[in-house]
């Protein structure tokens, strides 16, 4: 059975979109090297082992310049996959604190 078409309709048109090309040009930027050793990772166990007292989230993140739950996410998987040990608590009006136990 044919559909029906009604009176009222109008014809669909499309509208093609215009690509539009920009060209950029690349600045030259001066290159800062910082001599670090290993990946971040490795930084961040070698950080906790070295702080007799603990390291504070706010130093991980300024340090590794990563996010806070990006750096409570990597403790955590650490902890988990490679046994450190590590350990933190809340410092009452101040940041969370990671270290080692004793055992370590």
């Amino acid at each position: 059975m044919p559909k029906r078409i009604s009176k009222t309709s109008k014809p669909v048109t499309k509208k093609v979109a215009k690509k539009v090309i920009i060209e950029v040009k690349e600045m030259p930027v001066a290159k800062t090297e910082i001599a670090k050793s290993g990946t971040k990772n490795s930084q961040l166990v070698e950080m906790i082992k070295t702080a007799k007292d603990g390291i504070s989230l706010k130093q991980i993140c300024e340090n590794l310049e990563w996010q806070p739950h990006t750096a409570r996410s990597v403790i955590s998987r650490l902890n988990k996959n490679q046994n450190l040990g590590i350990i933190n608590y809340k410092i009452a009006g101040s940041d969370r604190v990671y270290k080692l136990t004793k055992f370590s």
